[in-house]
């Protein structure tokens, strides 16, 4: 009989699909969120409820929030949540990490190099006590950094130089993974850009290619500093979580998968092009290389993502979600309803759960 699923991260937009994707799978599930203590951590998980359900299923008695932290030794664990841990689960999923483009490195790689150590540090306990059976660790597709040309699913070290901290910092994770690859059942998913539910729009969080498509709805951009042939790479968040939970469920899973939109990622002009179609709007005109013009303010940290010149290649991951019955979506697909839910959530200023969004 299969033990409980540990899950960092639950409080981000990843990590709060997948929790609810592992209740509709009846799994146990143990939370790790980072609160002051036990009840505060209960708190932070009464809210990741309230934003995925407006009516909790009873499933969700099957969820306890413990207190940690990867910043700490130990993940910040008292004796009583480690024995829970050691007791009763025997998969994780690691989806925590600091998402932001501008820490300081040092920062940075103290959450998401730091955090996988003490994660594998936890993992190295659970397969020492006959448990651990997956260890599903969520890394990026641009730990590629400004690689150019393709960038495979065996591809780490390129000699690659990072667009900012967080691409650095996860590469320096997955370089730290590569030594457990094989003493850990370890499976690694990279995820490209992430947006919303392909048959809902879903989303909670409004960044990278949603700056652009506010600011064209808003009229803030009638011209982009970015070429028209880059590539523009992103997926659904149902297909990620896809990936997540079979990279977990099969057992045969190891190494690296691509979870991207690869030969279907749009370029940088196909894409306004669609969101034109989309929207009636006018499309905007292509200045140059991304920092060649003024952005509104806020796109500063984004603009990057639409001067890229690698695609990525996806063989392993395809070949593991068909098994699985899943097949990758085209974007041109869903766009929109990624801009239809996008305005009925204010574009984030109101409150629109994943159960009311799906129904």
């Amino acid at each position: 009989m299969s033990g409980a699923v540990l899950l960092t991260g639950a409080t981000g937009f990843l990590g709060m699909d997948t929790l609810a994707r592992l209740l509709e799978r009846e799994d146990e599930v143990v939370v790790l969120v980072r609160a002051a203590d036990a009840r505060a951590a209960g708190e932070r998980l009464r809210g990741v409820m309230a934003r995925l359900y407006d009516e909790p299923p009873a499933g969700v008695a099957r969820v306890r929030a413990i207190r940690g932290d990867l910043l700490e030794p130990g993940l910040g664990l008292g004796r009583a949540e480690r024995e829970l841990l050691l007791g009763e689960v025997d998969r994780i999923v690691h989806c925590a990490a600091s998402i932001s483009f501008e820490l300081p490195l040092e920062q940075a790689r103290a959450i998401n190099v730091g955090g996988v150590e003490r994660v594998l540090e936890l993992g190295r306990e659970l397969a020492h006590a006959g448990r651990l059976r997956r260890l599903v660790h969520v890394s990026t597709a641009y730990v590629s950094g400004l690689h150019t040309g393709e960038f495979g699913e065996r591809d780490l070290e390129l000699g690659q130089e990072f667009r900012n901290t967080y691409e650095r910092s996860k590469h320096e994770a997955e370089l730290l993974l590569s030594a457990s690859a094989g003493e850990l059942p370890l499976a690694v998913a990279r995820p490209s850009i992430v947006v919303g539910h392909s048959a809902s729009g879903w989303t909670s969080a409004f960044n990278v290619l949603y700056w652009p498509m506010r600011a064209f709805e808003r009229g803030l951009l009638t011209e982009v500093p970015a070429r028209e042939d880059s590539i523009v790479d992103f997926v659904p968040v149902d297909y990620v979580t896809d990936g997540v939970l079979a990279l977990l469920d099969d057992e045969g899973a190891w190494g690296t998968y691509n979870l991207v939109a690869g030969e279907r990622a749009l370029s940088a002009g196909e894409l306004v092009g669609l969101h034109a179609a989309v929207t009636g709007r006018e499309p905007v005109r292509f200045v140059g290389a991304a920092g060649d013009g003024a952005l509104p303010a806020g796109g500063e940290s984004f603009a990057p993502y639409f001067d890229v010149r690698c695609r990525f290649r996806d063989e392993r991951a395809r070949e593991l979600l068909e098994r699985a019955g899943v097949r990758r979506p085209d974007p041109r697909d869903y766009l929109g309803r990624l801009l239809a839910y996008a305005r009925r959530a204010a574009w984030g200023k109101r409150t629109v759960s994943r159960q009311a969004a799906l129904a």
